[in-house]
């Protein structure tokens, strides 16, 4: 398969930004992050960009949602973090996508959880073990973060790490830099403070 259209202007802005690009990374590192508990796994993951920090690391890549050569409906970006500091278990979702996951023929989801929030019980649909440890994942500052945000999308919270799909977001240089920047507020925000 030949990269995707616009390929070129994503590594061109990768290099700008000192960030390791790949146009068909390893599809077995984004595969260990599967399944989601609330997004679709795509056939390809796609111009994977990688931003490195101590103690941890940031990749953007375009899931590919279409078989061999054909092109997806449409498209978007999946954002990733790996941190050691993130250590509980749960996702959201706020809204209906494309890439909502349907089926659940290899896993079921986490139970849905409310957290006793009534704003964020009426617009996210929460999914955790229970609901303390949805309530851990997303505690007060990182919900306040992501109204404050007018999050729309999936966010998936798990030790060591997090996956995040912001709606509206499409594989061109100006959205690649606004996940990254996501990525970054949203690990931050989701590090449990003292």
């Amino acid at each position: 398969m030949p990269p995707p259209l616009g390929s070129e202007h994503i590594a061109a802005w990768a290099a700008r930004r000192g960030l390791a690009f790949t146009a068909r990374p390893d599809e077995a590192w984004f595969r260990r992050w599967e399944p989601y508990d609330t997004i679709a796994p795509p056939s390809a993951y796609l111009s994977a960009c990688t931003w490195t920090a101590n103690p941890g690391h940031a990749v953007i890549a375009e899931p590919w949602y279409a078989e061999g050569e054909a092109e997806p409906l449409e498209r978007t970006l999946l954002g990733f973090a790996a941190h050691p500091a993130l250590q509980r278990r749960a996702s959201m979702r706020v809204g209906e996508h494309f890439l909502t996951r349907v089926a659940f023929i290899e896993s079921a989801p986490p139970p849905r959880v409310t957290l006793d929030d009534a704003l964020w019980d009426a617009h996210v649909t929460t999914f955790a073990a229970s609901q303390r440890e949805a309530a851990g994942a997303f505690h007060p500052r990182l919900r306040k973060l992501l109204a404050r945000r007018g999050f729309q999308g999936h966010l998936e919270l798990r030790p060591g790490g997090l996956v995040v799909h912001c709606a509206g977001l499409r594989p061109v240089p100006e959205h690649y830099e606004r996940l990254l920047g996501v990525v970054r507020e949203l690990v931050n925000a989701a590090i449990p403070h003292a």
